[in-house]
């Protein structure tokens, strides 16, 4: 298999595999009263749990991240090259899963084009894209959206692509801490780190930026 069937394949698998039901069914299970997405939205006397549920599935999300980073780089320079661009989209598909997760937490309604702009904002954000980086992936993105319009095409697709071209800058963005990878062995235990404490850092940027944004529009609606 190709490196780029190899690493669309592996989106896919991560991507498609959310269902908001599994969202809404944690919830409860935290005590949390709802019963569908919106329900999220009249919870700020309960968003700590919200945020307790947000951590849960951040640990989650740095560990598979780590998983990834440690086999990449198991075998020094053969396995680096030849699973670097799996281990990136990887990380890449992780953090768009923990951010629609976060977003569905948040009363995020994705099916809503204002509501999925806010939450594609904050999971660029979350991986340290500047001004120009966002507006350059999401340049590719809104082709993406025209051209599955026109073709009617799943939704999926759009997703895909955005977290293709995430994963083609992140690439770039994490060349030199990835080099540690090439030495076999230590180069796992680092790459499982470092892919970790990347996780971590992006989900940790998430969760602040969804508690503002919860706040600032329950604050606003309560005006």
């Amino acid at each position: 298999m190709s490196n780029d069937s190899t690493f669309l394949s592996k989106i896919k698998e991560i991507v498609l595999d959310i269902e908001p039901q599994d969202v809404l069914n944690d919830a409860r299970d935290y005590g949390l009263n709802v019963q569908s997405i919106q329900d999220f939205v009249d919870q700020p006397h309960n968003y700590a749990y919200i945020e307790k549920l947000m951590e849960k599935y951040a640990a989650l999300a740095a560990n598979y991240c780590a998983v990834s980073g440690a086999t990449s780089g198991i075998g020094g320079p053969v396995t680096t090259v030849a699973l670097a661009s799996v281990d990136i989209s990887n990380m890449a598909a992780q953090l768009y899963r923990l951010n629609r997760k976060m977003a569905i937490l948040n009363g995020f309604n994705l099916q809503n084009t204002i509501h999925q702009e806010k939450s594609q904002i904050i999971y660029l954000k979350a991986l340290g894209f500047d001004g120009a980086a966002q507006a350059a992936i999401r340049t590719q993105v809104v082709k993406a959206v025209a051209e599955n319009t026109a073709k009617k095409g799943p939704s999926a697709n759009v997703a895909i692509k955005l977290i293709m071209e995430v994963a083609k800058l992140l690439g770039v963005k994490l060349t030199k801490t990835q080099t540690v990878k090439l030495i076999p062995f230590v180069g796992a235990a680092l790459g499982g780190g470092l892919n970790y404490l990347f996780a971590k850092n992006a989900a940790k940027t998430m969760i602040a930026e969804y508690k503002s944004d919860y706040f600032d529009r329950w604050q606003a609606s309560a005006r």
